[in-house]
């Protein structure tokens, strides 16, 4: 089993030398190689990927049929990315340096440019060593390193930090490049957040309506001392009228009239009985 994965690792290492020389021009960034169970999905991340493709896609067919052969990949399915900003790549970041110095540029103005178009872009931090023969052919081999903003070097939070090298082929000898980028998302573990506290919400009024208002506003003893009722016993400015049968009818006292009818009606039977 560890055999298998040291020739996995030896095939990766070598097929990403391969596409780093063959794509120098289209700004190779990465390599990301994913199995499936129908083909071998290989992603290119790159700055410019018309230049990978090629003119009808022949370029890629070649690439294509280069990694079948020679490193004995199953069914290959190439497919090509941007990359979002090249700003923030150390791999492309590298690569610009090191075709600014073999035109001839200075060194210092090179990588400060690279530096201020990182942190530009987001960068929390970045760090650029250059070693090697820098001054000349008489000149001993020196390390410079060039870094600003946040950057981290030791432990666990150091593995957050993306990081990319290449090789500069001056007169005098190679120089070597690394660059080391933090990206703006990236969220070390010892990283605190101090939030402030915010005002708690005032209570919201209920709306209430003018009338309502005017309602309320009038004590409950007024009113019922303005509407008087029987049980209390209170005067009424109405004349007292002699109460009729239409009038006890009206008034609901039937039954009080009725009583005495039927009384008076009696010995008006027996009269009519001896006058017969």
């Amino acid at each position: 089993m560890e055999r298998h994965f040291i020739q996995e690792g030896l095939i990766r290492s070598e097929i990403e030398t391969f596409l780093r020389r063959e794509l120098e021009g289209a700004g190779y960034s990465g390599i990301n190689i994913q199995k499936t169970p129908l083909a071998t999905r290989v992603v290119l991340y790159v700055e410019k990927p018309p230049l990978v493709i090629g003119k009808k896609g022949r370029r890629i067919n070649k690439l294509t049929r280069f990694l079948k052969e020679k490193y004995g990949i199953d069914n290959p399915a190439i497919d090509v990315q941007t990359v979002e900003n090249p700003n923030l790549d150390p791999n492309i970041v590298a690569r610009r340096i090191v075709q600014s110095l073999e035109k001839g540029m200075n060194r210092r103005r090179v990588i400060y440019k690279a530096v201020r178009s990182a942190l530009g872009s987001g960068a929390r931090g970045i760090e650029v060593i250059v070693a090697g023969k820098i001054i000349g052919k008489g000149g001993r081999a020196k390390q410079e390193k060039y870094l600003q903003g946040y950057m981290r070097k030791v432990g666990d939070s150091a593995k957050l930090v993306r990081t990319g090298s290449t090789q500069a082929f001056m007169k005098a000898g190679v120089i070597g490049i690394t660059v080391k980028i933090v990206p703006p998302d990236i969220v070390f573990p010892d990283q605190i957040e101090i939030k402030m506290p915010t005002k708690a919400p005032e209570p919201v009024k209920e709306a209430v309506a003018p009338e309502a208002k005017k309602e309320e506003a009038v004590p409950a003893t007024k009113v019922e001392e303005a509407k008087p009722t029987e049980k209390s016993g209170a005067k009424t400015d109405k004349p007292k009228i002699p109460i009729d049968k239409k009038t006890a009818k009206k008034m609901g006292a039937e039954e009080i009239l009725e009583k005495p009818e039927k009384e008076s009606k009696q010995p008006e039977e027996g009269l009519d009985k001896e006058k017969d």
